[in-house]
C-alpha cells in the first residue's frame, strides 16, 4: 500500500512540474504571426473556419472559438488551452508507457515529456501543435488496447481519438499510416497473427476515411491556393537531423545520450563473470563476459515505426513533390523517442547507473529550459507597436512588405489615425519590376514606418528605394522584425530616443 502511494505520489510530482513548466511566464512574450491568425481564423464563424484558406484542418480553431467566447483573446488565455493539452499529454505518456511495458517505464517517459523544451514550448504556443500529441497518444492508446483487446469502448475511443487527431494536423494521417503499417507487418509476422480480425480493422479505418473525407477536398483547394507563395523549403539530411537535436532540448549532448538510451531499450545483459581489479583495471577487463540479449522487440519495432513515419514519408514527400517537411510538425513523432529512451533507462540493472543517467537528463534538460525563459524567443510585435503608437505622428503611413503582418500588428496597436498598407499589395516578393510602384505607394506621406518581417524583400529594395527620397531617421532590431522610420528630406523630425538612432 505505502509502495502504491509513493507511486501515486510521483507521478503527481511529474505532472505538477510538468503543468508549473507549461504554463510559467506564459503571457510574458508577444504572439507571433501564426498566433495572430489562430485568433484572427478563431473568431470567424464556425461555417468559415471549416472553409479557412489554409492546409490546417479546422480542430484547433473551432476549440479555440469557444474559448475565446469565454475567456477572451489575451496572450495568457489564447495559449491556456495549449497548456492544458500539453499537461493531459504528460499522463497519456505515463498510461501507454505503462501499457507497453510496466509503471516505471510509464512514469520515466513522462518525466521525459515534463522537462522536454520542445514540449514546453508548443504547449505555450497558440497553435495546435500541444493537441495534437495529445490526439496521437489518445489514438496509440486505444490502438494498443484494440490489439490486446476488442471491445465496444475501445473502439469508440480508436476512432473518435483518430479522426480527431486528422481533424487537428495534417501529419495526423502518418500516424494513423504507421498504425496501418505495424497492423500488416504484425498479421504477417507475428504468431498471433490468426488473432487479428483482418475485416474488422478495413471496416475500422474505412470509417476514417469516410469520416475524414468531407476535408480532403478542401485541402487540396487550399494546396492549390497557397502553393504559389509556400514559404517551407526543401529539406536535407540535415533536417532529420536537426529535429533529433531539437527533440533533446537543443541539446546535442542529450542527443547523443538519448540515442544511447533508445538502443539500450532493445537489449537486456547479463554478468556471466569478471571482477574489477583497480591496480590491474585494464587487465580485469578481459575477465568480463557478458550475455546480451534482444528483448521487446515487438513493442521497439511499434515505437519505431511511430517515430519514423511522421518524419521519414513527409521528407521523402517534400523532395519529390511540394515541402511540407517542418520539425514542430514532426512533434506527433516525438512521444515514440521518449518511450524509447525511457525504456533504455529502465533497462538499466544498476540503480545508480539508472539515478545517474536520469539526473544528467534532468540537469542538461533544465539547462535548455533556464536559456528558454530567459531570451526572446519569439517576434516581439508588441515592443514594435508600442514604439508606433508612442512616436507616431498621426496619420503617418505603416509599411509592412508581408500585409499579412497587419494582422498581428493591429492586436497590438492603440493608435486609430494610422495608414497601413502592404507592399506590394497582396504579395511579400519584391522584385526590380513591382518596386517601380513604391514611391506612388507613398508619395502622400511625409512620414513612413517600414516594417519587415516575414520579408520577401530579399535585396533590400524597399529602403534603398525610400532613402532616395527620404531621410532615415529611425531604425532599430526586434527578435525578427526590423523597423524603419523614414521622413521627407524637408520634413525636421525630432529625434525618437538617442539610443535609437541608426
Amino acid at each position: 500500500m505505502t509502495s502504491s502511494k509513493n507511486r501515486a505520489i510521483l507521478l503527481m510530482a511529474i505532472l505538477l512540474l510538468g503543468l508549473f513548466f507549461r504554463l510559467y511566464d506564459l503571457g510574458r512574450e508577444s504572439l507571433w504571426l501564426d498566433e495572430a491568425f489562430s485568433i484572427k481564423f478563431a473568431e470567424l464563424n464556425l461555417s468559415q473556419i471549416f472553409f479557412l484558406p489554409e492546409t490546417n484542418p479546422p480542430l484547433y480553431y473551432i476549440i479555440l472559438h469557444w474559448w475565446i467566447h469565454l475567456f477572451g483573446i489575451s496572450e495568457i488565455s489564447v495559449r491556456f488551452p495549449s497548456a492544458i493539452f500539453g499537461f493531459l499529454s504528460l499522463f497519456m505518456m505515463y498510461k501507454i508507457g505503462s501499457e507497453l511495458f510496466d509503471i516505471n517505464v510509464g512514469k520515466l517517459s513522462s518525466l521525459l515529456m515534463a522537462f522536454s523544451l520542445f514540449h514546453i514550448q508548443y504547449s505555450q504556443e497558440a497553435r495546435t501543435y500541444s493537441l495534437s500529441v495529445l490526439l496521437t497518444l489518445l489514438s496509440m492508446y486505444f490502438f494498443i488496447k484494440l490489439l490486446k483487446k476488442v471491445n465496444h469502448r475501445f473502439l469508440i475511443g480508436y476512432v473518435l481519438s483518430s479522426i480527431l487527431l486528422m481533424y487537428s494536423h495534417i501529419y495526423g494521417l502518418f500516424i494513423i499510416i504507421a498504425q496501418n503499417i505495424y497492423f500488416i507487418v504484425l498479421s504477417l509476422l507475428s504468431k498471433e497473427a490468426e488473432k487479428l480480425n483482418y475485416k474488422r480493422w478495413i471496416l475500422i479505418q474505412s470509417i476514417l476515411i469516410v469520416l475524414f473525407a468531407p476535408w480532403i477536398s478542401i485541402f487540396i483547394n487550399q494546396v492549390h491556393a497557397v502553393q504559389k507563395d509556400f514559404w517551407i523549403k526543401a529539406p536535407h539530411i540535415h533536417s532529420i537531423i536537426s529535429s533529433f537535436i531539437t527533440y533533446s532540448s537543443k541539446s546535442r549532448l542529450l542527443l547523443s545520450l538519448f540515442l544511447m538510451l533508445s538502443l539500450f531499450s532493445l537489449i537486456s545483459y547479463e554478468k556471466l563473470q569478471g571482477s574489477m581489479d583497480r591496480r590491474y583495471f585494464f587487465k580485469s577487463l578481459e575477465s568480463f563476459h557478458w550475455k546480451i540479449h534482444l528483448l521487446n522487440t515487438d513493442k521497439f519495432h511499434f515505437l519505431l515505426l511511430w517515430l519514423i513515419t511522421p518524419i521519414i514519408l513527409p521528407f521523402i514527400i517534400s523532395l519529390f513533390s511540394q515541402p511540407i517537411y517542418m520539425t514542430r510538425y514532426t512533434i506527433v513523432a516525438s512521444s515514440a523517442f521518449f518511450l524509447l529512451i525511457a525504456r533504455g533507462i529502465s533497462n538499466m540493472h544498476s540503480k545508480n547507473v539508472k539515478s545517474i543517467t536520469i539526473s544528467i537528463i534532468i540537469i542538461l534538460s533544465l539547462i535548455s529550459i533556464g536559456g528558454y525563459y530567459n531570451k526572446i524567443n519569439k517576434e516581439q510585435w508588441r515592443d514594435v507597436a508600442n514604439c508606433i503608437d508612442t512616436y507616431a505622428h498621426n496619420e503617418d503611413m505603416v509599411l509592412f512588405n508581408a500585409y499579412y503582418c497587419m494582422q498581428v500588428f493591429n492586436y497590438y496597436s492603440r493608435s486609430g489615425l494610422l495608414v497601413k498598407k502592404g507592399f506590394p499589395e497582396k504579395d511579400r516578393n519584391v522584385d526590380e519590376e513591382n518596386i517601380s510602384e513604391l514611391l506612388g505607394t507613398v508619395e502622400h506621406y511625409d512620414r513612413v514606418w517600414v516594417i519587415l518581417a516575414h520579408s520577401g524583400d530579399k535585396k533590400e529594395l524597399i529602403t534603398k528605394t525610400l532613402i532616395k527620397s527620404y531621410n532615415l531617421s529611425y531604425y532599430k532590431e526586434y527578435k525578427d522584425i526590423k523597423l524603419y522610420l523614414f521622413d521627407r528630406k524637408y520634413v525636421k523630425t525630432a529625434p525618437i530616443i538617442s539610443e535609437y538612432q541608426p
